[in-house]
């Protein structure tokens, strides 16, 4: 989805959308029924949470809030081990996010992806206005779990 704007290389090294502090853990991807169908064939490790969904279970080896672990599909040499097409929706469309200000859905830009520079914010903004945010809102709309709250660490480029 965001292949022409962001270099595979710049984003393979920096990986900072697969690790997920402990404190920041409810952030792992909504998963959706394909998506659970090709981990299971790929023995990822699922957890099914209290509230009925399911997400990565993420290896955290003390009670630190600052911990950092790996999703467990990230290959830390050679980055996803999914097929771009196979990853969960919001994997794909990093650094974009749709969250909820107060009772309004806005989709935002994680302004400190590493990957972003001031032209890349500019084609991504204007890619994801025109041809994105169909399927944003679509995916929204399914998958309740991935409207996130607001974050100020996102910069808003479309409220509804």
């Amino acid at each position: 989805m965001l292949t022409g704007i962001f270099s595979p290389t710049k984003c393979a090294e920096c990986k900072l959308c697969c690790n997920f502090h402990r404190s920041s853990a409810w952030e792992t991807p909504a998963l959706e029924p394909a998506d659970i169908f090709r981990m299971h064939e790929m023995c990822v490790p699922l957890t099914q949470k209290p509230d009925g969904t399911t997400s990565f279970y993420l290896d955290f080896r003390t009670e630190n809030p600052d911990e950092v672990a790996n999703c467990p599909l990230l290959d830390t040499c050679s980055g996803c081990i999914l097929p771009r097409e196979n990853r969960p929706f919001e994997c794909r469309i990093w650094p974009l996010r749709i969250m909820r200000d107060a009772s309004t859905l806005v989709i935002g830009i994680y302004e400190k992806c590493p990957a972003l520079d001031i032209e890349t914010f500019e084609k991504l903004g204007k890619h994801a206005l025109e041809n994105l945010l169909e399927p944003v809102l679509a995916y929204a709309s399914r998958n309740p779990r991935a409207v996130r709250n607001y974050d100020t660490a996102y910069k808003i480029i479309w409220r509804q």
